[in-house]
């Protein structure tokens, strides 16, 4: 390899690293739109960089780190992706070292990062002083065989671009303070949860449904839709006084029949290895194993 260097990350980057983001991480769900977003959408606080790996001009390495600014615990977070052609040559190296510069220099103390389950990445991130903390099942599912379900009495099944956004913020926020292996997301602001999902341009509010009980919103699930047809239901999740009636399976699936209707193929989701409750969920509606992302903390 010749010319290679590493530098800040550009705007104009943005869409040659979509396509190196969409290639390493093979399941991954978005845009360069979608990507462009979450840069303008980022708050201040997150303090927010990206990194480029560049070979004769061609972007072959990214990475980023901010602090998870929406979580109470307010710990650092950074993510490394290097073209398979481009690796063992020290690019994953210097782009982490980037990232772990612009961490300590904020004085973060504790890091979170993912990697795949590659044995390379897994060795890097245990040499740099990472442990594993959890491993996240990504499952997929075709929607195209999954059969629509009439919901029970009392309880409407609606696109969430119909509802009141607040509505479904209370009842998002609420879900994701019991998804396991996460960081607790609970420093999330309404008006910041609006820009980072409810706008999000990847997000089909159309697509989307909840479960809605007396004109609130008690279950849902969220789906994204990415280039080439890729989906993902990204949350899914259930007011706690409701649980245990079906609710999510059934927001789920309708949600499933929608993007069956975009002319999707393969839906894909993400869960933690020990949430059972969820992976039952996913099971009855037909996802199987397809992946997997593995989670590390430091110290």
């Amino acid at each position: 390899m010749v010319g290679i260097m590493v530098r800040e990350g550009r705007s104009e980057d943005f869409g040659a690293a979509t396509e190196l983001l969409n290639r390493v991480w093979p399941y991954r769900v978005g845009s360069e739109l979608s990507l462009r977003h979450a840069c303008d959408a980022e708050p201040p606080d997150a303090h927010r960089r990206y990194w480029a790996a560049e070979d004769d001009g061609k972007v072959v390495g990214w990475a980023t780190a901010a602090i998870e600014d929406q979580s109470a615990e307010h710990p650092g977070f950074l993510q490394v992706s290097v073209a398979p052609e481009s690796r063992n040559c020290g690019l994953g190296t210097a782009l982490l070292e980037c990232c772990e510069a612009h961490l300590a220099d904020l004085g973060v103390t504790t890091v979170h990062a993912s990697t795949t389950p590659e044995e390379a990445s897994q060795r890097i991130a245990t040499a740099r002083g990472f442990r594993h903390t959890n491993t996240t099942r990504i499952s997929g599912v075709d929607p195209r065989t999954i059969e629509p379900c009439r919901a029970p009495p009392g309880v409407d099944l609606r696109p969430l671009a119909g509802l009141d956004p607040r509505k479904v913020y209370e009842l998002d926020a609420e879900a994701m303070l019991d998804v396991p292996g996460e960081v607790a997301m609970d420093r999330v602001s309404f008006e910041q949860w609006l820009k980072d999902y409810w706008r999000e341009p990847d997000t089909d509010l159309e697509a989307s449904v909840a479960a809605v009980i007396g004109n609130r919103p008690v279950a849902f699930c969220h789906l994204r839709i990415g280039p080439g047809g890729r989906a993902v239901t990204e949350m899914t999740g259930t007011l706690r006084e409701f649980r245990g009636r079906g609710l999510a399976q059934l927001a789920k699936r309708a949600t499933l029949v929608n993007a069956a209707k975009r002319g999707v193929e393969l839906v894909s989701t993400e869960n933690d290895e020990t949430n059972g409750p969820m992976l039952r969920v996913n099971e009855k509606l037909g996802y199987r194993p397809i992946g997997s992302t593995l989670a590390w903390s430091r110290p």
